[in-house]
């Protein structure tokens, strides 16, 4: 029994780690490149569709590696 709830808060606490991009640069509706790294980040759907290409967010995810991504949220930086 000790185990089993050991495996369930191990397992959320994997599937809850959200990350984020201090500064992402936007190139297109699933694309943005962050400014310290220089690394593309690709997410599932358009979530930058309505954001303005070339916008620097603070963007916020799950997931790993770097592609299809769940987005979660952003702010605007400039």
């Amino acid at each position: 029994m000790k185990k089993l709830i050991l495996a369930i808060f191990l397992l959320f606490g994997v599937l809850g780690f959200s990350r984020y991009v201090e500064h992402c640069r936007i190139v297109s509706g699933n694309t943005c490149v962050s400014l310290e790294s220089g690394k593309r980040f690709n997410f599932r759907g358009y979530p930058f569709s309505g954001l303005g290409i070339g916008d620097v967010y603070r963007v916020y995810f799950e997931g790993s590696g770097y592609r299809n991504l769940y987005y979660t949220g952003s702010s605007y930086l400039y």
